[in-house]
């Protein structure tokens, strides 16, 4: 203020306390002075949070600062026409007032002091729009089990207010999971340890900061308990709370539909289409208006005290290699995916038999040990199924086994495959060509005709074709091998008749040639590396001379081996 003056009035711009000194004089006496102090009150609004909710609700709270502290009450004008309510130091500074309709309001707030005669600060206006948030629009659509006991919970929130999942387990009240959202999207949360073979039930409790709350629908989680029995699996789940609005019950193998039932009440299914010793998994999934209930996916090992049949179709054959060779596919009834084949095996004749292997999933097995060329091995095979279930073993299967006796060829005449023999065939195999197949039906002794003139070394092997022309089995080899021949005659009358004009070679199996002749004396009167030509009984243009000569023959047959021949013979004239 200004340091006098003679104004009779003033106004302060800020709060606080003041001395006021008053002063003056007269002709009467020679002055006087007065003193006053005046306390200025603050006017500033109060500070103030506003907050809408739903319904047309809208939350005040007045901020407990040192300007709100300084009023003894804080006035509220809502502007619609209702009472102005009021706020009184010392008490909660929050207050909620209902709007009808929606859209927007005003709020005017100043604070009051009841002593002093000032009345009250200044007003401020406090703009509001008015949320039309419904509460009740949180829905849930979808609650899956899962097999750790956490069910996924699938809902649309309330944007603007908080949505928390509640969770109730068998007969006791509902609970606040701690999972809250204030998002109107579609979303969804995991509840976890929540048992999977008990019904849980759930809703969303959907509040603001006004204290409103509302409840959602409610959703009920299914409970799936499954068995295996002989052939069949049983499937038993928990009923469906609510009834109205239901759709059906869905029944889920192996993520496949495989039974619908349309009645509320229909809480079974027995499942006979399964393996032995197939692991399957189920599901129920429970339809109704508006929830899908999914159970926990139940896995269920099918079992069977059923034997399966006696394997029909197998063979044993012997390889090039000497090995056999052991193959059968699975029996009629009782096979499985998964299997093991068990192999026995016994010297021909002695029935002694013997496992030597075990196989899993394999069908094909091949005797490395067996010595096809000095014997025959007969073979059982056993099926197991994946259910541990054995079939009785086949009857024996035997190598066919090929000797080669004086002229002959003889072998076995066991059957080795299931089926009866067809008939057996001999054939023939050298380097020279395809290999030949000679049909001598049913008999079990062959002999060879050992004369070819183009095939030196060649072997002789048995096939075997069974009677419903299903298998065909070999036998082991036997080695055959011709030695080259070589004909010379003792003599020749090289006279022109026609008749032994010529001396030459005959035979097979040779390769390379050389023929040499000598006189008496030791000297080459004749020599040829042509086995088709001949001496025609001259020395150089002129006849030879009655009379005894030497020949001497090298040669190679088709297998590089020398043989060498050598005589003499008679020349006549």
């Amino acid at each position: 203020m200004p340091a006098s003056t003679r104004s009779l009035t003033h106004t302060y711009t800020r709060p606080g306390t003041y001395t006021i000194l008053q002063a003056g004089s007269s002709t009467v006496n020679a002055g006087f002075t007065a003193c006053k102090q005046v306390k200025v009150l603050d006017t500033t609004p109060p500070n103030v949070e506003v907050i809408t909710c739903t319904d047309g609700k809208v939350k005040l709270t007045i901020v407990n600062d040192t300007i709100a502290q300084q009023y003894d009450q804080i006035e509220i004008n809502w502007n619609d026409r209702s009472r102005n309510d009021t706020l009184t130091k010392g008490q909660l500074l929050e207050i909620q007032h209902t709007y009808t309709g929606t859209g927007q309001r005003q709020i005017s707030i100043r604070g009051l002091y009841k002593s002093g005669g000032c009345g009250g600060g200044r007003t401020n206006n406090y703009p509001v729009t008015l949320n039309d948030v419904q509460l009740d629009r949180a829905t849930i659509s979808q609650v899956e089990s899962r097999p750790d006991g956490g069910i996924a919970v699938t809902y649309i929130g309330v944007r603007g207010a908080e949505s928390e999942v509640m969770v109730k387990s068998g007969g006791g009240a509902y609970t606040g999971t701690g999972f809250k959202s204030s998002s109107d999207a579609n979303q969804q949360i995991v509840v976890p340890s929540l048992a999977p073979n008990q019904v849980h039930s759930f809703h969303i409790k959907t509040s603001d900061v006004c204290g409103n709350s509302k409840q959602s629908n409610e959703a009920w989680s299914t409970s799936l308990d499954t068995r295996a029995e002989n052939k069949r699996n049983i499937l038993n789940w928990s009923k469906y709370p609510v009834t109205a609005g239901f759709t059906e019950y869905q029944v889920l193998r192996n993520g496949n539909i495989i039974k619908q039932y349309t009645s509320v009440d229909s809480l079974s299914f027995v499942d006979t289409n399964v393996q032995c010793g197939e692991t399957y998994r189920y599901q129920i999934i429970t339809r109704t208006a508006q929830i899908v209930s999914i159970s926990a996916p139940v896995e269920v090992t099918a079992i069977s005290n059923e034997n399966p049949a006696t394997i029909t179709n197998a063979f044993v054959s012997v390889e090039q290699n000497g090995s056999v060779s052991v193959l059968a596919l699975p029996p009629t009834t009782g096979a499985t995916t998964t299997f093991k084949l068990i192999i026995e095996r016994a010297e021909s004749g002695s029935g002694a038999f013997q496992q030597i292997a075990e196989l899993t999933n394999s069908n094909r097995y091949t005797d490395a040990t067996a010595k096809t060329s000095e014997r025959s091995y007969c073979y059982r095979i056993t099926y197991e199924n994946a259910c541990g279930n054995r079939s009785t073993p086949t009857e024996p299967i035997c190598t066919v086994w090929l000797q080669h006796t004086g002229t002959l060829i003889r072998w076995t005449g066991d059957k080795p495959f299931t089926n009866q023999v067809g008939n057996y065939y001999v054939v023939k195999i050298s380097n020279s060509g395809p290999a030949q197949g000679i049909d001598v039906g049913t008999n079990t002794s062959y002999n060879p005709q050992l004369d070819s003139p183009e095939e030196q070394e060649y072997n002789y092997q048995i096939r075997v074709h069974s009677q419903n022309g299903s298998f065909i089995s070999y036998s082991n080899q036997v080695f055959f091998r011709q030695e080259a021949s070589l004909f010379l005659p003792d003599a020749f009358s090289p006279n022109g008749d026609g008749l032994n004009d010529v001396f030459a070679a005959k035979g097979i199996l040779f390769e390379s040639f050389q023929m040499l002749i000598y006189n008496r004396w030791g000297e080459v009167v004749y020599r040829s590396t042509d086995s088709s030509q001949g001496w025609d009984g001259t020395i150089n243009g002129e006849k030879a001379p009655e009379g005894n000569y030497i020949y001497r023959v090298e040669i190679k047959d088709s297998t590089s081996k020398p043989f060498v021949k050598s005589g003499s013979f008679l020349l006549l004239r």
